[in-house]
């Protein structure tokens, strides 16, 4: 089995006492020889190539669970974690399957497992591919690993083979409904390691599974894209998900192939830059961008809320005083998914659309009574616990994101609320009405209520007067 490299803290306490010896006279320090060397020897990682990062600690704080991986490891970040040891059993089981490995089937009798991939597959082919990638797979990692290149390759090979194994069989099982395998016979395993694999931290580049897959794969497979969208789609499940995406399409790693079936709406109703209108020099640049009225105040403005119904999640418009916004469902699945597309998205150099997607729900939710609002329209469910502790995870992740206005694909959405809003509160009549519908016309029972007042006022009023006038005339 894999282990982890052992000693180096030892070897980092070696180095600490050899950064502090004295230098001998004449000769450089030890720290000097060692930077020429890394100048002469030219930067072993480029920071540009870059796909898989560690979740910067200011956006763990929103919800730490999200981005741990709970009982799998793929890829070198968590790599001999004691936490996750107990899959490398399952890993191995499933390399062994796609070799040739003999098992023991109901009743007893050994069976060969998928004979049509051993033959023409050995472990030399999966060793010497891996082998090819393992350097321009280290440069995919934001941080160089003490892991030796015997080693690095074997994770490579053990870690993919049992992600494609694992999409061939849950493929098998959305069809037939049964896979004799403990990993889906027991009932907790399968979700929790889809949640896994979604993780950023827990992510093989996509060359990697590709080349895997190409040694693998036989002629009844499916495409690899159509594998691991089969694989994700009930974290979040849509309808034709997979004409939701360009086969053609270069991803750096299964995640960026899920997070991408949500792009194809929202990309084709982007404005291009050259387009955009100028933003209104009178105008503060953070009312042109960004949202900066909850719920509540909304629907004081008048702003009607609408579920909009079969569109794709990120497509929200504004039009004629309506917000609509495709229902957002929360729960154990969504809310770590979307927190790691926001955690990829903080960390490449692409167009933020979940960041700017969840900044926006976050300017709307401010207290638990604008969920509640928002639930009662159909826009939000979800089953946290309280209303409150949505609130919380909006109000959290507003902190600790980094938000950037200039890439709001939500900006002219934005703008049009809030100049609508702005003419609401800029009109004391309006403000007035508005109040007078909130208290008297929100249901039947104050609206009643306010036509008996009204009549006991006619009443009292004409009792005065008749009373004033039968005096008047006895005068």
């Amino acid at each position: 089995m894999v282990k982890a490299t052992k000693g180096k803290r030892n070897t980092m306490n070696q180095k600490k006492t050899r950064a502090h010896q004295k230098p001998i006279e004449g000769h450089p320090p030890e720290w000097v020889i060692n930077i020429n060397k890394c100048v002469k020897g030219g930067p072993q990682y480029d920071s540009g190539n870059w796909t898989i990062y560690r979740v910067p600690w200011s956006l763990r704080e929103v919800q730490k669970s999200a981005f741990v991986p709970k009982i799998i490891s793929i890829g070198p970040f968590h790599y001999g974690d004691p936490g996750l040891r107990f899959m490398e059993e399952h890993k191995m089981r499933y390399l062994l399957r796609l070799l040739g490995s003999r098992t023991t089937g109901k009743g007893g009798q050994e069976e060969e497992l998928m004979p049509q991939v051993h033959i023409t597959t050995l472990l030399e082919d999966l060793e010497q591919g891996m082998r090819e990638l393992e350097q321009k797979t280290r440069q995919r990692y934001s941080e160089a690993f003490n892991i030796d290149s015997s080693d690095f390759v074997q994770m490579m090979v053990i870690d993919g083979c049992f992600v494609l194994e694992l999409l061939r069989l849950y493929y098998k099982f959305e069809r037939e409904k049964y896979v004799d395998d403990p990993i889906f016979t027991t009932r907790w395993m399968l979700r929790t390691i889809q949640r896994d694999l979604v993780k950023l931290e827990n992510q093989l580049p996509f060359f990697v599974l590709e080349k895997l897959f190409d040694l693998i794969s036989v002629a009844e497979d499916p495409s690899l894209i159509d594998l691991v969208l089969t694989f994700f789609d009930p974290l979040l499940p849509r309808k034709y998900i997979k004409g939701l995406i360009d086969p053609e399409e270069e991803f750096d790693h299964m995640l960026e192939v899920f997070r991408s079936t949500f792009l194809s709406s929202v990309k084709q109703n982007i404005t291009p830059a050259s387009k955009q209108p100028e933003i209104s020099v009178n105008f503060p640049l953070v009312q042109e961008r960004q949202l900066v009225h909850s719920v509540t105040e909304l629907e004081e403005a008048g702003v009607e809320l609408k579920n909009r119904e079969e569109s794709d999640l990120l497509d929200i418009s504004f039009q004629g005083g309506v917000l609509k916004i495709p229902p957002l469902y929360i729960d154990d699945n969504t809310a770590p998914l979307f927190l790691n597309f926001v955690a990829y998205e903080q960390c490449e150099d692409g167009k933020p659309f979940f960041t700017n997607f969840l900044m926006f729900f976050e300017s709307l939710i401010n207290s638990s009574a604008d969920v509640e609002i928002l639930h009662k329209n159909g826009i939000i469910n979800h089953v946290l616990g309280s209303d409150q502790d949505v609130a919380d995870l909006f109000n959290k992740l507003g902190r600790e994101v980094v938000y950037d206005l200039d890439e709001c694909y939500l900006s002219q959405q934005i703008k049009g609320v809030n100049n609508y809003c702005k003419a609401y509160y800029g009109s004391k009549w309006r403000v007035w009405f508005t109040n007078l519908k909130q208290d008297y016309f929100s249901s039947p029972w104050t609206f009643f209520s306010l036509l008996a007042a009204i009549f006991l006022l006619l009443l009292t009023t004409a009792q005065t007067y008749y009373t004033v006038y039968a005096y008047y005339i006895s005068s």
